[in-house]
């Protein structure tokens, strides 16, 4: 691996938090009014599974916004657990959860001081989310922030790990895969794709989490987005 020239940002779960309430709740009431005895777990479980499954068909002609999948697999989630609940109110209320929880994130207690250091030494970021363009919007004027390049699922009309989020930040930033460094919390969507397209990937693991068995695995690994500074001094990029 050579010197990171820019990086490739990660946003939910990386920079700010990842909020699971919404995914909680409305499996809480499809558990609660099921009439199959499914537990909290096995919906939410359920729940995760579809809503990727549907990631991994959402691209080009049948690309649908994260929202939209959020709601098709949470009424396909119902109907599994044969809940006794109106699909449209459930909608309604996932779709409300939703922007408050996704377009209103907290940031997470280093994230400032970093892309401040970074800022600082003035290293490209380019942001690559697996978002809709409103909801990102929202979280970051929420959280004022400003990125120059900003490259999410609903530009590219796919999701990571498909490789066109990661071409598009490539090609914004004028560099070559070697020459980036992606940073991401998700093994599935980050590591996955980074490694598919040949770019070192450092891997935010904040609740150690136990690795995959998937073939690809990362080239670091942190605990927070200090880890980026950590990379970069061990690179020489960043002044110790």
């Amino acid at each position: 691996m050579i010197k990171p020239k820019a990086i490739l940002l990660d946003f939910y779960g990386t920079v700010v938090e990842e909020d699971e309430k919404p995914v909680t709740l409305i499996s809480k009431e499809i558990s609660e009014a099921s009439n199959k005895s499914a537990s909290l777990t096995e919906v939410a479980s359920y729940w995760w599974r579809v809503f990727g499954e549907l990631f991994t068909n959402s691209h080009g002609g049948s690309f649908q916004k994260e929202k939209e999948l959020g709601q098709s697999s949470a009424l396909s989630t119902m109907k599994f657990f044969d809940a006794d609940l109106d699909g449209e109110k459930l909608i309604q209320k996932l779709s409300d959860y939703w922007d408050e929880y996704w377009g209103k994130p907290a940031m997470f207690p280093e994230s400032n001081d970093v892309l401040a250091k970074l800022s600082e030494y003035d290293m490209p970021i380019c942001l690559v989310s697996n978002i809709d363009n409103a909801v990102l919007d929202s979280a970051l004027m929420h959280n004022k922030l400003d990125f120059e390049l900003v490259v999410t699922s609903e530009d590219c009309r796919s999701y990571k790990p498909r490789p066109e989020m990661f071409q598009k930040a490539l090609s914004l930033l004028n560099l070559s895969n070697k020459e980036v460094l992606h940073v991401g919390d998700s093994l599935r969507a980050d590591v996955k794709g980074a490694k598919w397209m040949e770019i070192p990937v450092l891997w935010l693991n904040r609740k150690n989490r136990a690795m995959t068995d998937q073939p690809e695995k990362p080239d670091f690994v942190s605990t927070d987005l200090n880890g980026i500074i950590d990379v970069l001094e061990y690179f020489g990029v960043l002044k110790r």
